[in-house]
């Protein structure tokens, strides 16, 4: 009985130093629940990297920003980077000293043609230049009677095809919308369509090009 007793004491005994050896050996595991913590990023990616898995990536700083600024320059000038953007019609419609070319346009319901992605180049002429016309002209042409007529002068403005001012030469003869032709005269720096000084030219829009000039181009009498 005594041998037995014994032998159960020593039995005990070496487990208990058993878990003691076990208990010391292990690596201690902070938890940051326990801890009240929490990791840093590096810390975090150092876990990973101990635990063999892949280094978690920082985030990217991203601009997600896709709005773009409202135009604030309403005069059309051949650096205009607006016009790129934009067609003819809303090119002269933006441009306060074109309102009255935009209102004939309105008028002979010609909005759609320069709105279309067709190329056209469209010699524009300012308010100024048809507030040189005779008295009562504008409103004239303005009745709807006259719709016909209207139509004629501005297709005398218009060409079925896009020309900048570096392919215009001397002399040359274009042809207008109308079926007219309009002769270009280069003067040194000077440029002229008709009788029409071209003031500003080159003005890019999404669907040709428009030159600002100070008279309008009338087509022949039938």
């Amino acid at each position: 009985m005594k041998r037995y007793t014994l032998l159960i004491a020593t039995l005990i005994t070496g487990a208990m130093l058993w878990s003691c050896a076990s208990s010391e050996t292990q690596t201690p595991m902070t938890s940051t629940a326990a801890t009240g913590g929490t990791l840093t990023q590096q810390e975090s990616i150092a876990t990973n990297e101990e635990a063999g898995e892949p280094a978690a990536q920082a985030p990217m700083d991203r601009d997600t920003d896709m709005s773009a600024e409202e135009p604030t320059n309403s005069n059309i000038s051949a650096n205009n980077q607006v016009g790129r953007n934009m067609n003819i019609a809303a090119m002269i419609q933006q441009n306060p000293n074109l309102s009255t070319m935009f209102e004939l346009i309105r008028a002979a319901d010609m909005l759609a043609v320069l709105e279309s992605p067709a190329p056209y180049t469209v010699f524009a002429p300012t308010n100024d230049a048809f507030a040189a016309l005779p008295a009562g002209t504008l409103q004239v042409l303005k009745q709807p009677g006259n719709k016909m007529e209207l139509t004629r002068i501005l297709q005398s403005h218009v060409l079925p095809n896009r020309i900048t001012s570096n392919e215009m030469t001397d002399n040359l003869a274009l042809q207008t919308a109308q079926g007219e032709e309009v002769v270009v005269n280069v003067q040194g720096q000077n440029l002229k369509v008709g009788n029409a000084m071209v003031l500003i030219s080159d003005v890019e829009a999404s669907n040709g090009v428009i030159h600002v000039i100070d008279k309008v181009l009338l087509p022949p009498k039938k």
